[in-house]
């Protein structure tokens, strides 16, 4: 399920099933939006701590729990220092909202597990645990909550990480990811033509170009026409064994085929009319 972000009134987003936006104090329309968008699930996302000392704002979104297609987004540290959680700040948050979730990206079993005894309705799952969706799936599920990802960002805890062994989906790959990532899939973009253009994208279902053009830090040529079929497949439950004294090369293998490909003007063609 694809999200795309509202930040600009003139975009269109009918196509889109979830929609997500900033918290503005001064927006007196949000109500009418998240009423008139009945049929999209609309994730709401406050970065401002100091909104939630504020009763005037607690109020307005306890208000708006009479529609049921919204989940309040908070960044981690609006209730927790480290481990330490506010208790009072977030009986607060969590009487406001009828689910709420973090803005977080979780990248280690650790933390996922901090985040578990929140129990919030959805989570951020990135860097090796991208690579472990079919073991994080299924803890999620157990605890109640969803998967989200963001599928245009190169993604890992160390930056000296060859590009392609880094946590990315492709357009192309995202059949794959369906089974695990339950929540919705996420966009980082420069701006909102940007942005349509890869919604569009990862709606069809394929790129014709370099990947780089897409996908933020994925510092390296990766042409996606090039790439075998089976790249999404082989990388959604490989478990990063690269990392843990495995002799695989899976993803370099991958990028040495498309270097070759790319040699011999070769393409691979994808199915059009394949559904996501």
């Amino acid at each position: 399920m694809l999200c795309i972000y509202y930040d600009n009134p003139n975009m269109d987003i009918s196509k889109a099933r979830q929609v997500k936006i900033d918290y503005r104090p001064q927006d007196d329309t949000l109500e009418q939006f998240i009423e008139t968008n009945a049929d999209k699930h609309i994730y709401l996302v406050v970065n401002r701590e100091d909104l939630f000392q504020t009763k005037e704002h607690l109020n307005r979104l306890h208000e708006l729990c009479k529609y049921k297609n919204w989940t309040l987004q908070i960044p981690l540290k609006t209730i927790a220092n480290g481990d330490e959680v506010d208790e009072i700040k977030f009986n607060a948050i969590k009487d406001c909202c009828n689910k709420y979730m973090f803005t977080d990206l979780i990248g280690n079993w650790e933390i996922l597990q901090f985040i578990i005894r929140l129990q919030p309705s959805e989570v951020y799952i990135t860097n090796i645990l991208g690579f472990c969706l079919d073991q994080v799936s299924i803890v999620c599920k157990r605890a109640g909550m969803k998967v989200r990802v963001y599928a245009n960002i190169a993604q890992s805890a160390w930056n000296g990480l060859p590009a392609v062994k880094k946590f990315f989906i492709r357009p192309e790959d995202v059949r794959y990811y369906e089974n695990y990532v339950d929540g919705g899939i996420e966009f980082k973009t420069p701006t909102s033509v940007a942005q349509e253009v890869i919604y569009d994208a990862y709606e069809r279902g394929y790129w014709f170009g370099n990947l780089s053009e897409i996908i933020i830090g994925l510092d390296t040529s990766l042409d996606s026409r090039r790439l075998p079929t089976t790249f999404g497949l082989l990388r959604v439950e490989c478990h990063k064994r690269c990392l843990s004294g495995s002799s695989c090369s899976t993803c370099r293998t991958m990028e040495q085929f498309a270097e070759l490909m790319e040699k011999t003007d070769t393409q691979i063609i994808p199915d059009s009319k394949q559904k996501l």
